[in-house]
């Protein structure tokens, strides 16, 4: 049987930016095995699987790396939202609706909205962290990033342990040079105070962007990730608004930020994040952005074994 998919370009309004996922809108009746070999065969950082959802969830998602099934992400939710509205499967009214996608038994709130004529999908979610503010000194994250003395911004911001969903060293440097000079030593790390901490990853970020759209440049580094490689971030966003509301004191209230991530040549994406925060509940976090479709093709599913 064959089985229509769509690539979308997630995180941008302009087609072959951003980052790449493939979306099957109608995948029931494949397994697991088959939605595994068909990703592995895409070879895209992710592709998305959808199902009927259950009760009054729209749409159950499976995401499969080309190696291995992964968490939902807000990557993959805009994904597939645009996919589902591409093909009439999702209605969006012109005041803005919200909706519910799934992953086994967790539930996404899931916010679209139309700007400009463009479609913006974001994920709602609660969100309660845990902070520490005992991190490796100063000689010891430069040690670890690879960085001098002048890089690591230690005035304006501090760096934070900070645990939601994941956990991150969020770590705010002086300048986009620096962010991309940083590169993970395996070896510091294990040798420093950080070294036992349960964090598999380090969040570093600046106020220097290449935009002028966005407040703040992200990239993730970890013992896994290439050093030449700027993953998604959308996972850490939760984390990295706890520690800028931690480290600079805001107000009750809604917020909103522009994220960038990437550099403009070599796909960048651009995420909007509006938060709530509020002194007596759990923050609530809202992550998305922009997404086009640039492909839309057919693939034989494989036989089941």
């Amino acid at each position: 049987m064959d089985y229509v998919f769509h690539t979308v370009d997630v995180f941008t309004p302009t087609p072959f930016n951003g980052a790449q996922i493939t979306v099957f809108p109608k995948a029931d009746g494949l397994t697991a095995r088959q939605m595994q070999i068909m990703a592995r065969e895409i070879n895209h950082p992710e592709t998305v699987f959808i199902l009927p959802g259950k009760n009054n969830v729209s749409a159950e998602l499976k995401v499969f790396s080309p190696q291995s099934e992964r968490a939902v992400g807000s990557h993959s939710v805009v994904a597939a939202a645009r996919a589902l509205v591409h093909s009439a499967a999702l209605p969006v009214a012109e005041q803005g609706s919200s909706t519910q996608f799934s992953q086994s038994d967790k539930i996404f709130d899931v916010v679209l909205s139309q700007v400009d004529g463009r479609l913006l999908t974001q994920l709602s979610m609660s969100v309660s962290a845990q902070i520490d503010r005992y991190v490796p000194d100063a000689k010891e994250l430069q040690a670890v990033l690879g960085l001098g003395p002048h890089d690591i911004e230690t005035l304006k911001a501090k760096t934070l342990f900070v645990s939601c969903d994941s956990s991150y060293l969020i770590v705010p440097l002086r300048s986009l040079d620096a962010v991309y000079r940083a590169r993970f030593n395996l070896e510091a790390w294990a040798r420093s105070s950080a070294g036992s901490a349960p964090v598999n990853e380090i969040l570093v970020y600046c106020r220097e962007t290449e935009s002028l759209q966005t407040d703040f440049h992200l990239r993730i580094l970890g013992a896994h990730i290439a050093q030449d490689e700027s993953p998604p971030v959308g996972a850490a966003i939760p984390a990295f608004v706890a520690g800028l509301c931690e480290t600079r004191g805001l107000a009750d209230g809604t917020h909103a930020l522009w994220l960038e991530r990437g550099h403009k040549a070599q796909r960048q994406s651009v995420l909007k994040v509006e938060f709530v925060k509020k002194a007596t509940a759990a923050m609530v976090v809202r992550v998305g952005g922009d997404a086009v479709m640039v492909a839309s093709g057919t693939m034989r599913a494989p036989e089941n074994e």
